[in-house]
């Protein structure tokens, strides 16, 4: 049973003291259950990027009041004030930590110590690299393990810091900030997630990976087919659909020049389409990244890496032979693996940014790293662009282009993957309200692409591309 958030805040009390090295009293919500992280020691400097930890959001006068209104579905301008307890009692990002214990929270195809035995670690998860990088905070993962600090911070999980950036340079800064531009977010090491394509690329960090950054301390995210081979599932995301199924601990809004007002109707469209895009992009970085370390030496990082191709290339029943068929095939040589799908960016012409990569990935012999990597990061640039011009496109604009991609852009017969991505398109087009079609004509196309009835779900699916 979750608490209420009477109870959390009063079960947090002990923590206050905290943050005396901030001039802040701290009420923790409670839902978190390891110790309050230390401090560094008195009148240490804090550089722009240091952690600070959960508690350093909570206390009542910030982001740790009642979060009643939130937890019961309603959300205005005073949200904010119990975010983090909201946050606390109901995101499971809260428990991306215990994951790498022998006590998971939720029941999974292996534990993290199976994993571990299994890839021959000489360490267990809880200080490995490539676990912590997404199951707590990434700034944290290639810090000293056995700093009690560091040690602390990382059990909190995936906490307000692992997107939102660490604290230290806009803790203090930020409650005075009017415009909320990204200047400000920029200067002070805070992520701008008002923007949603900014939103979308910090989530696809861990769901699909991301290249080290130095500058920030993260160490590279890559969950490759060795760690799922060993029992790590592997990563399936949309990020319109994990948005919507996130309890929402903010108040959506626009950020603009005379002040802040509501998104627009096609606002599930945006994510939709904003974030199909801005997966392309993560996948052509991260491969850019496995390209680069690669060609180093890297031990860790086999080429090519079978995670980059579609799992249905080789996990099918065999006896399917319209796989060899060139309406499914496409351009593909006979015998050539498919890049992984990224629908509708992988198959619609509009976004040749990620051609070229695709190309060179459905070889016959897949290219070489010395190939790819400049190829993935020409790609990753275009379609950075493209993401930050669909993210200022006006809504007329955005549903127009999201419908078109339904148009001829499934193929032959798609598997596993394209079905449940088109089904997830097709229900991000539904909750946009500015598309008026005939009443069950989305619910024939969800039922045919369900039953992976492409002869009945093409006609529907263009219906639903048409004005």
């Amino acid at each position: 049973m979750i608490p209420n958030a009477r109870t959390l805040a009063v079960a947090g009390a002990a923590a206050a003291a905290v943050l005396v090295w901030f001039g802040l009293q701290t009420r923790s919500p409670g839902a978190v259950t390891v110790p309050a992280p230390p401090g560094p020691p008195a009148g240490a400097a804090v550089p722009l990027h240091a952690a600070v930890g959960n508690t350093g959001c909570m206390s009542a006068a910030c982001h740790g009041n009642s979060a009643a209104k939130a937890l019961s579905g309603t959300f205005d301008a005073s949200t904010w004030e119990g975010s983090g307890t909201c946050w606390a009692a109901r995101d499971p990002h809260t428990r991306a930590y215990s994951l790498l214990t022998d006590k998971p929270m939720r029941p999974v195809r292996a534990t993290a110590a199976q994993i571990m035995e299994r890839m021959h670690s000489p360490v267990p998860a809880t200080e490995d690299a490539r676990c912590l990088a997404c199951h707590s905070n990434p700034a944290l993962a290639a810090r000293d393990s056995k700093d009690p600090h560091v040690v602390a911070l990382r059990q909190e999980g995936v906490g307000c810091e692992s997107c939102h950036g660490n604290a230290s340079g806009w803790l203090r800064p930020h409650t005075t900030w009017k415009a909320d531009t990204k200047a400000e977010y920029a200067a002070a090491g805070m992520t701008p997630l008002f923007d949603v394509g900014d939103r979308a690329a910090t989530c696809l960090g861990c769901h699909v990976g991301a290249p080290a950054d130095p500058e920030r301390g993260i160490a590279v995210r890559d969950m490759n087919h060795d760690m799922i081979a060993a029992g790590h599932p592997r990563l399936n995301f949309d990020f319109a659909e994990f948005h919507r199924e996130l309890p929402k601990h903010w108040q959506e809004k626009e950020r603009t020049a005379s002040g802040p007002k509501p998104r627009g109707p096609a606002f599930d469209a945006r994510l939709w389409l904003v974030g199909r895009v801005a997966q392309a992009e993560a996948a052509c970085k991260l491969l850019a990244s496995r390209a680069d370390r690669a060609k180093a030496g890297d031990p860790r990082t086999p080429w090519p890496e079978l995670a980059e191709f579609n799992c249905a290339a080789c996990h099918h029943d065999l006896p399917e032979p319209w796989r060899s068929e060139p309406a499914a095939r496409g351009d593909r040589p006979l015998g050539a693996l498919k890049w992984q799908t990224i629908w509708p960016v992988t198959a619609a012409a509009e976004f040749g940014a990620v051609r070229p990569v695709v190309t060179a990935m459905q070889r016959a012999r897949p290219a070489g790293y010395g190939e790819i990597g400049p190829l993935a990061h020409q790609s990753a640039a275009k379609l950075s662009e493209l993401r930050q011009n669909l993210v200022g496109a006006a809504d007329a604009d955005l549903v127009s282009r999201s419908r078109q991609a339904f148009v001829g852009g499934v193929g032959g017969n798609p598997e596993w993957d394209t079905d449940g991505q088109v089904l997830w398109g097709l229900a991000a087009l539904q909750r946009s309200r500015l598309i008026d079609r005939p009443a069950g004509e989305f619910d024939r196309a969800f039922d045919a692409v369900r039953r992976r009835d492409w002869a009945a779900a093409r006609p529907l699916l263009d219906a639903l591309a048409r004005p």
